[in-house]
C-alpha cells in the first residue's frame, strides 16, 4: 500500500488560524494555485506574507532582484514596460513571475494605483525542498511556465477558452450580447455602439480582442440572444456596422470568427493596432476613442492631435 508522506506546515506568526484560511483561500482562486489539493495548498503558508503598499509607492522596478510573486488581494497596481503604462492589476491577479522563474531582475515596474494590499509569496522559499514538497513546487512551477509562455504568444495564437479563463484585461474585453437588450427584449443601437467604441479603441491603441457572448463573470452565455437567422446574418451585420460606422480601410486590421465553446457559440473579434487613426461616427458626428487601462474613454478634442501625431507618425 503506498503511503502519501504530507510534509508538516509551520505556522507563521503573524497570521492567526483564522487569517491564514482566509489567505488560502484567496491563494487557491489563483490559476497558478488552483491545481494543488487541500492538503499541499498548507505547505504554502511557511512562504506567505502580506504587505501594505500606499498610494503611488513604486512596489519594484526595472533590474531590481526579483524575490517574491505578489497577490493582489485589495486595491489596484500598474505594470509598466519600457516606461509605458502597460496593465492594470487588480484583486486577484499575481504579478512578478517572470523574474522569479528565471531566476533574474525584473523587466518592468510596478506601482500601486490606491492603497493596496498584497499576499506575498517567497519565491526562492517556494522551491526550497526543505520548505515545500518536490510535488508541490513542480506543479506551481509547471503553472508559471504555462503563465510565462502565454505572454510570449501574441494574442491572436491564444485560444478564446484561455482568454475567457484569464479574464478581462487591458486587451481583452467581454460582451454579453452584440445588438439585443434582455431587459427590453428589444435591438439596441446603444449595445451596438458600446462594441464598436471598444474596437475602435483597441485599433487606437495596441489592439486587443473582444468576445461577444461572455459576461463579466466570464460566464459563456452564446451569441443565439441576438435574435439573428443565422451566423453568416451576423458577420455580414458587423461587417456593415463598422464600414459604416468606422470606416472600410479599418477592415483590413479586424478579423472576427465565430467559435462553439461548451455547446454555444461565441463571436471573437481580434483588433491589430491600426496605422491610421480610427474615428466612430456618431450621428453627425466623430469621436476618438482609447483604451484607458481595462476600459475605453472618449479623448478630449484637445488631446487628440499630439496622441494622433506620436501613435501614428
Amino acid at each position: 500500500m503506498l503511503i502519501q508522506r504530507r510534509f508538516a506546515v509551520k505556522k507563521p506568526t503573524y497570521m492567526n488560524p483564522e487569517e491564514a484560511t482566509a489567505t488560502l483561500k484567496l491563494v487557491h482562486q489563483c490559476p497558478v494555485f488552483t491545481g494543488l489539493e487541500e492538503y499541499e495548498l498548507k505547505n504554502l503558508l511557511p512562504v506567505l506574507g502580506k504587505k501594505l503598499v500606499p498610494k503611488n509607492e513604486l512596489i519594484f522596478s526595472v533590474d531590481q532582484e526579483a524575490k517574491f510573486l505578489f497577490l493582489i488581494e485589495k486595491g489596484s497596481c500598474m505594470l509598466s514596460l519600457k516606461g509605458k503604462k502597460y496593465k492594470t492589476m487588480t484583486p486577484g491577479d499575481i504579478f512578478g513571475e517572470i523574474g522569479i522563474i528565471n531566476e533574474h531582475v525584473r523587466t518592468g515596474s510596478m506601482r500601486a494605483l490606491e492603497p493596496t494590499t498584497l499576499i506575498t509569496i517567497h519565491g526562492e522559499k517556494l522551491f526550497n525542498p526543505e520548505i515545500i514538497p518536490a510535488r508541490v513546487s513542480l506543479k506551481i512551477a509547471l503553472a508559471l511556465a504555462r503563465r510565462v509562455s502565454y505572454y510570449l504568444r501574441s494574442r491572436e495564437q491564444i485560444s478564446t477558452q484561455e482568454l475567457i479563463e484569464n479574464g478581462e484585461t487591458d486587451f481583452v474585453e467581454f460582451k454579453s450580447n452584440l445588438r439585443w437588450n434582455p431587459q427590453t427584449q428589444r435591438k439596441d443601437r446603444a449595445i451596438e455602439h458600446a462594441i464598436l467604441k471598444t474596437m475602435a479603441a483597441f485599433l487606437n491603441a495596441k489592439g486587443g480582442t473582444l468576445l461577444i457572448g461572455v459576461s463579466d463573470e466570464k460566464e459563456i452565455i452564446g451569441i443565439g440572444e441576438d435574435r439573428f437567422e443565422n451566423v453568416d446574418k451576423m458577420l455580414l451585420h458587423l461587417t456593415i456596422l463598422i464600414k459604416d460606422r468606422i470606416s472600410t480601410i479599418h477592415m483590413e486590421f479586424i478579423k472576427f470568427e465565430v467559435e462553439q465553446l461548451q455547446g454555444k457559440y461565441v463571436l471573437r473579434i481580434d483588433c491589430e493596432p491600426a496605422t491610421v487613426p480610427a474615428y466612430l461616427k456618431e450621428h453627425s458626428e466623430e469621436h476618438f476613442y482609447v483604451r484607458t487601462g481595462p476600459s475605453t474613454s472618449r479623448m478630449k478634442t484637445s488631446k487628440i492631435y499630439d496622441y494622433v501625431r506620436m501613435r501614428f507618425r
